[in-house]
């Protein structure tokens, strides 16, 4: 296995994981919005919503214009600015429209790093174990991140959350530094083609759609199940170890992809994810006990880390310089979004979480058949 590129690969990762707080602690920060802050699960469902819908907006503009954009040095300014937003946001934290907006601006700023990681990875040979390192990383902040966050929640609070974020983007304002100087293509017009070109083929539409919908069922579920724990009755002990050993089990899971690669392709690794996660995200809906909490948080870790690089290696290889990458982290994001609101406005509704879960399953089994057609698509383009 080639180990050259893997020092870039890993600051690269810790330049992404500063960036996406939200996907990484989005249970634990639902959790102190409501315990420590006030909110109502919904409100605070909202927050995140707000947050992911600005970072959609940010990936879809970059999407059209990415090979003229240099995102180095934009991700300077953002960072800046995300660093100073969420300062601000530990000053005011309350379920209003102004704070909802601080968010949505925050999922802005901090999305143009974050998607400069992306096409960093991509830009470099064995870019597949690239982002199998990448979510990786994910795992492992994520699973310290709400082990701590989840377990400290009375001492750290709700303006000490975002004093926290502040120091997320602090820190990967001073790595940005580290990631390579793209430069921008100066032909605008011929670029304005090429990239809707690769966005409009069957190919990358499926992909992309199928990717936004895949994050919508993940965020939909996710962002409540740390209250799904609570409403079982499951202690903040508990919860904090159970969510500490769930990110953890991501590890071995990203592990496939970074030692196979593409070996194999990306199908059969990408559908045993797939079967993990789709056990994991139903087995709530049989018995909600302890014992199948636990179960489903342990594979849905290891499946989701088996399944997302190979799916985000798949859009890079459709676009080497990033643009189907972009749009689909654009969707994706949307989709998280749509999720997060989706999971408030059906638990408003309900006040239960069943349907919940069940409609995030079907959302998910759309989600896998799309990838896979694209998948198939793309392996007989390459076959002629």
């Amino acid at each position: 296995m080639d180990y050259k590129n893997f020092p870039k690969f890993f600051i690269y990762s810790i330049i992404g994981c500063l960036t996406m707080p939200g996907v990484l602690f989005g249970p634990a920060m639902v959790g102190i919005l409501v315990d420590q802050a006030n909110f109502t699960e919904s409100y605070a469902g909202w927050v995140m919503a707000y947050g992911s819908a600005g970072s959609a907006l940010a990936l879809i503009v970059i999407s059209g214009y990415i090979h003229r954009i240099n995102l180095k040095k934009l991700s300077y300014i953002c960072l800046s600015l995300a660093v100073l937003i969420d300062i601000y946001c530990s000053l005011s934290v309350e379920p209003s429209f102004s704070f909802l907006a601080l968010r949505f601006a925050i999922g802005v700023v901090a999305t143009i790093a974050n998607i400069a990681v992306y096409t960093s990875i991509a830009s470099l040979n064995n870019y597949e174990r690239g982002y199998g390192l990448f979510v990786m990383m994910q795992y492992s902040i994520s699973g310290l991140g709400l082990y701590y966050l989840i377990l400290y929640s009375e001492s750290i609070g709700a303006a000490g959350l975002y004093q926290i974020l502040a120091l997320l983007n602090f820190l990967a304002l001073l790595l940005v530094s580290q990631l390579p100087n793209m430069q921008s293509d100066p032909s605008a017009e011929e670029s304005t083609e090429s990239e809707m070109t690769v966005l409009l083929s069957s190919v990358a539409l499926l992909a992309i759609i199928g990717f936004g919908l895949h994050e919508m069922s993940g965020v939909s579920q996710f962002t409540f199940i740390e209250r799904v724990g609570v409403s079982i009755s499951i202690d903040s002990q508990s919860l904090s170890n159970i969510m500490l050993i769930a990110s953890l089990l991501g590890i071995p899971g990203s592990m496939v992809c970074i030692i196979l690669g593409n070996k194999f392709g990306l199908l059969p690794p990408f559908l045993f994810g797939i079967f993990c996660c789709l056990f994991g995200m139903s087995i709530l809906l049989i018995e909600k006990t302890f014992m199948t909490y636990a179960l489903r948080m342990c594979l849905i870790g290891f499946g989701w880390s088996i399944a997302l690089p190979y799916i985000q290696s798949h859009l890079a290889s459709i676009d080497k310089k990033g643009s189907a990458l972009a749009a689909g982290n654009s969707f994706a994001t949307i989709g998280g979004a749509a999720g997060a609101a989706l999971g408030a406005s059906l638990i408003g509704l309900t006040s239960d979480y069943n349907m919940l879960l069940q409609v995030s399953v079907l959302i998910y089994i759309l989600a896998v058949i799309l990838i896979i057609l694209s998948i198939k698509i793309r392996g007989t383009h390459r076959e002629k």
